[in-house]
């Protein structure tokens, strides 16, 4: 029993140690896996906090000044100038951050899988080697798909939530609940198991999009179950030890030891990501190299990775 207890988290050991194997290339990895978080929480604490907290001044000063004032009709408009900046700020943050988690999440993933399969690359290497777009295209329509599936998700639960709100009867707002609890665990499970989908479209060219993801979801399944969900329970666990140094740096006044904390977290957070995408990475090889995926004839075995 200690055996097989042990066996579902060894692939977790390997993806902790592949950084090891490869530092010239996941350090400046993890820098560049580092950059989006770091820029979420500084632009947090450095723009966005002061500019709701200055709104939140005013309000409180048009509370208390008669709506037929000029004075009224000044504050009024400063409100307003303010909420247009934020909802600028927060729209640019959005693409920039988006776009970088794009291109540094692929980075990461061709630099677990290489580096698994036994090359040793530099980052220019590593660039250099997957700028043809043959090897991009899977994993961009891949993370297109999740994405897109993502928003859908998230627009259900939030209906959802949204009528439960709004009240209804004892037993049918129960039903709704669990629906909703249900529904959200399943989109925690999905969010990992598109981890795994991206890492088959990296390793494979043969998997993309929705096939990428039903290999995933057959590998996490059928295949590697308990691993899978050990995979889920990692991924979800960890940046609960990170995140709470965030809400910290928000709380600081002094914004010097604000930046150094969101610098902090942003370095832990990359770190985070770096084993996520590593242990998505390893489950994948380890589960496509096991011999039930052979038996049972859900894919074959990329070629070129046998340098293992």
């Amino acid at each position: 029993m200690a055996a097989k207890t042990t066996s579902c988290f060894t692939f977790l050991k390997e993806a902790l140690v592949l950084p090891t194997r490869n530092p010239k290339l996941f350090t400046p990895v993890l820098l560049l896996l580092a950059i989006t978080p770091f820029l979420i929480s500084s632009v947090q604490v450095l723009v966005v906090q002061p500019l709701a907290y200055d709104m939140s001044i005013l309000l409180l000063e048009m509370a208390n000044v008669d709506p037929s004032s000029p004075e009224y009709a000044k504050i009024l408009e400063e409100i307003k100038r303010a909420a247009v900046k934020l909802v600028l700020i927060v729209i640019i943050e959005l693409v920039v951050t988006l776009a970088l988690a794009l291109v540094n999440q692929i980075l990461a993933f061709f630099a677990a899988s290489t580096t698994y399969s036994g090359d040793r690359y530099t980052l220019a290497e590593l660039i250099h080697e997957i700028s043809k777009w043959s090897a991009l295209s899977g994993p961009f329509i891949t993370i297109a798909v999740v994405t897109a599936l993502d928003f859908a998700w998230m627009a259900a639960l939030g209906t959802l939530l949204s009528v439960m709100m709004r009240g209804g009867g004892g037993r049918v707002l129960s039903v709704q609940g669990l629906v909703f609890v249900l529904g959200f665990l399943a989109f925690l499970y999905f969010t990992v198991l598109a981890l795994v989908g991206v890492a088959a479209s990296v390793i494979d060219e043969e998997y993309r999009g929705v096939r990428a993801l039903r290999l995933a979801w057959r590998l996490m399944t059928r295949v590697k179950r308990k691993e899978g969900l050990v995979l889920v329970l990692v991924a979800h666990l960890l940046p609960t030890v990170v995140t709470p140094l965030y809400w910290v740096a928000l709380l600081y006044a002094k914004k010097s030891m604000a930046v150094a904390l969101c610098t902090v977290y942003a370095v832990l957070a990359g770190a985070q990501q770096v084993f996520n995408l590593g242990a998505a990475t390893v489950y994948y090889y380890e589960a496509m190299e096991s011999k039930d995926v052979s038996h049972r004839g859900y894919a074959k075995i990329p070629s070129w990775e046998t340098n293992v």
